[in-house]
């Protein structure tokens, strides 16, 4: 069953939303990291931008960072309280559509399809949503396609912008395979034999890739194309 060509989702990455909870909180006047524990070692989960300039990047060691930049601001991650956040401002998006989704750790899904004329249409209603957001101090990016998956990954990877029913091949054959919201195992995978992006994958035979790669790979890459349909779990009953 392929997604309904009236289907119009919308896809918002909230991409610094660990810093952007601390700075909201108190006066931040250093570059700031959060971090985490991961095995024995502490690394850098998120960065805000004044990081993200001085060459720091997730995955990084603590100690390494604290080496570089002796006035770093690091403080411990709380993925608890990044998630009341997020559903705090997923209730604030019901606004818009009943149908939201929290997309976690740092993203909603929006399902808008028949609300956008409410607002002037999808240009209006992205404007209104991005502007709101950006006064409440929130880093973002907002894309909107046919598919949950077009959205997603033109927000997080391509151009944040409003993408028309039957674009998707376009949109998502330059993006890398990350794209697709598959396994980083997966990604690593397809990439040691030649496989980066999205469009060196679309032609190929199905067979093979599904006996190499898993049922995962072509299963998201269908949903993506709209090949195949996605539901959107909205985080609140909405009735008939």
């Amino acid at each position: 069953m392929s997604a309904s060509c009236s289907q119009r989702l919308l896809s918002l990455w909230l991409r610094r939303l660990s810093t952007d909870r601390i700075v909201r909180l108190r006066e931040i006047s250093s570059p700031l990291v959060i971090y985490g524990k991961r095995g024995n070692a502490e690394l850098i989960v998120a960065i805000d931008e004044a990081a993200e300039r001085l060459g720091l990047h997730t995955g990084l060691a603590l100690a390494q960072a604290r080496a570089m930049h002796p006035a770093l601001e690091a403080i411990a991650e709380d993925a608890d309280a990044d998630a009341v956040l997020l559903e705090n401002i997923a209730d604030w998006c019901l606004r818009y559509t009943p149908l939201v989704a929290c997309d976690a750790p740092d993203g909603l899904l929006l399902d808008i399809s028949g609300c956008a004329h409410l607002y002037g249409g999808e240009h209006a209603l992205v404007a209104d949503l991005g502007q709101r957001i950006e006064q409440a101090g929130f880093a973002y990016h907002i894309a909107i396609a046919g598919t949950i998956g077009a959205a997603w990954a033109a927000a997080h990877f391509g151009e944040p912008a409003s993408y028309p029913p039957g674009e998707e091949r376009a949109l998502l054959a330059p993006l890398p395979l990350a794209a697709l919201r598959l396994a980083p195992t997966t990604v690593a995978a397809l990439a040691r034999v030649g496989l980066k992006h999205i469009g060196d994958i679309v032609d190929l035979p199905r067979s093979p890739l599904t006996a190499r790669f898993g049922g995962e790979l072509l299963r998201q890459l269908d949903r993506a194309l709209a090949r195949e349909h996605e539901p959107l779990n909205p985080r609140l009953p909405v009735a008939p």
